[in-house]
């Protein structure tokens, strides 16, 4: 809802799309911070090392194209990443980005991660060559604080179905 919000504001002018992503990065991270101190700690995610995400993001890299601008490994439990990346191809790399997102976060269900994803949460970004944003995709898995959302410069731009 939150992030429906972040997008209605940048539509009608209020944010501009940095402090926008900005906004979706401090609510994400809000929400793993509460998952981290209230959440289900029954619940474990394989959380690869950052060696082996690096390895995935080079690999998805060279097939989509993209510059990885910045990596940040966040630990509220276990690993959640911070992954940005540049790129001036935008609606590519926006219907490209469930396919990315997928190979540095695979899925894989077990008894001790319902989720099935790799990290407990990710925030995923992509910014033109200049640095300016134009998505972003974020979730996080620790039960009771499941969500995700994602924001987008323009409805083109938008990586999964929105309404």
């Amino acid at each position: 809802m939150r992030a429906l919000l972040v997008a209605l504001a940048v539509a009608v002018g209020v944010l501009n799309p940095h402090d926008a992503v900005t906004q979706a990065k401090r609510d994400w991270l809000k929400e793993l911070r509460a998952a981290a101190v209230s959440g289900d700690r029954a619940t474990t995610f394989p959380s690869p090392a950052r060696r082996i995400l690096l390895r995935r993001l080079r690999r998805a890299q060279a097939g989509f194209g993209f510059e990885l601008a910045n990596v940040t490994m966040l630990h509220p439990l276990q690993a959640a990443p911070v992954v940005i990346i540049r790129s001036d191809r935008k609606l590519s790399i926006a219907r490209a980005t469930p396919r990315i997102v997928a190979m540095f976060d695979p899925r894989r269900v077990t008894k001790q991660n319902p989720s099935g994803f790799a990290y407990e949460g990710i925030f995923f970004e992509a910014q033109t060559k200049d640095g300016a944003p134009y998505l972003a995709v974020f979730n996080h898995w620790r039960a009771p604080h499941v969500g995700g959302g994602q924001w987008a410069a323009g409805e083109r731009l938008y990586p999964y179905p929105h309404g």
